[in-house]
């Protein structure tokens, strides 16, 4: 389900609790990028460490679905319940992750620190801007604009209080939001006891770390011979010869290669081309000659995934 995706990564990015005051727009703008990293460093947290249920709504496009969450920590795990409120009746259960996991996003982050000419702060600018108001409580608001044309922008409103990510705006070069995630109500009132819903199919979790940091990607016949600067490999626990993950701290993308089926007469039945929805895109390339084709699938602009997925090179045998 596409919104259990965008909770899962937000989740990878954002969290923990803190307090900062603000007097005005002016003022915020004023913060360094040392603070907007530290902010970043605290919200990679308190999605995970709060318990809270919440009704948010999801936008991609024109179209519209809203959700209820419920969220607790028992034990230093995870449970978490997510039921579809309109369409089709859906319910899913995401539970047992130990809180203490890493994740590659924050992890980036962190390595890079605030530093203006470093890693992170090399493909964006973050500015931290003035209060607003979502779902009945005090929010701060991070601008987070990439500088160059393979990346997308962020829009993060962060509860004053808790730091917990009130809303996501992903926005395209020319600032059009391509996909919305807000909270329209939130109680943080709850306890860690509270039920999980019932009858709800449990959604298994894959640890993902980077590269080079606690697993080694195995050995390949194929790899792309471009990847945007500050895009960082990462791979699952139970490596996959046939795909391969890359991050730069808060977009995602990956790269598939499957076998590429002929027609009779010979010719292959992909075609190259690329598809949208909201801010994810897929851009899938033929390689006739290896029998293979490559899709490229992530929250980067179709410029990204195309040039990736282009350039694909095969190891001499």
């Amino acid at each position: 389900m596409r919104l259990r995706l965008a909770v899962v990564a937000m989740s990878l990015m954002f969290g923990s609790a803190y307090t900062i005051s603000l007097e005005s727009d002016a003022e915020s703008q004023e913060f360094s990028a040392g603070v907007g990293s530290e902010l970043l460093n605290q919200m990679t947290h308190s999605h995970r460490e709060l318990n809270y249920r919440a009704i948010v709504s999801y936008q991609v496009g024109d179209q519209l679905n809203s959700y209820r969450i419920t969220h607790t920590v028992r034990d230093g795990k995870e449970f978490e319940s997510l039921e579809s409120l309109d369409g089709s009746h859906q319910d899913l259960v995401y539970h047992g992750h130990d809180i203490n996991c890493v994740h590659p996003g924050p992890q980036l982050i962190r390595l890079f620190g605030g530093e203006e000419e470093q890693g992170f702060y090399r493909y964006y600018d973050l500015d931290v801007k003035g209060a607003a108001r979502v779902a009945g409580r005090e929010a701060v608001t991070l601008m987070i604009r990439p500088r160059d044309v393979y990346r997308l922008g962020y829009k993060l409103s962060l509860d004053k209080e808790t730091g917990l990510l009130l809303r996501s705006d992903i926005v395209n070069q020319q600032g059009k939001v391509l996909e919305r995630f807000q909270y329209v109500m939130l109680d943080l009132n709850i306890s860690a006891d509270e039920p999980v819903v019932a009858d709800a199919r449990e959604v298994q979790h894959r640890d993902i770390k980077p590269d080079g940091v606690a697993v080694q990607a195995i050995a390949r016949r194929w790899q792309p011979n471009w990847i945007p600067a500050g895009f960082t490999l990462a791979q699952s626990e139970n490596n996959d010869e046939a795909a391969m993950t890359y991050t730069d701290g808060l977009a995602v993308m990956s790269v598939f290669v499957e076998p590429l089926v002929n027609t009779e007469a010979g010719q292959a039945v992909i075609a190259e081309g690329g598809m949208r929805r909201g801010a994810s895109v897929s851009y899938t390339v033929a390689f006739p000659d290896q029998g293979r084709f490559a899709t490229v699938v992530g929250e980067v602009p179709m410029l990204t995934a195309k040039q990736v997925a282009k350039s694909l090179t095969w190891a001499v045998q």
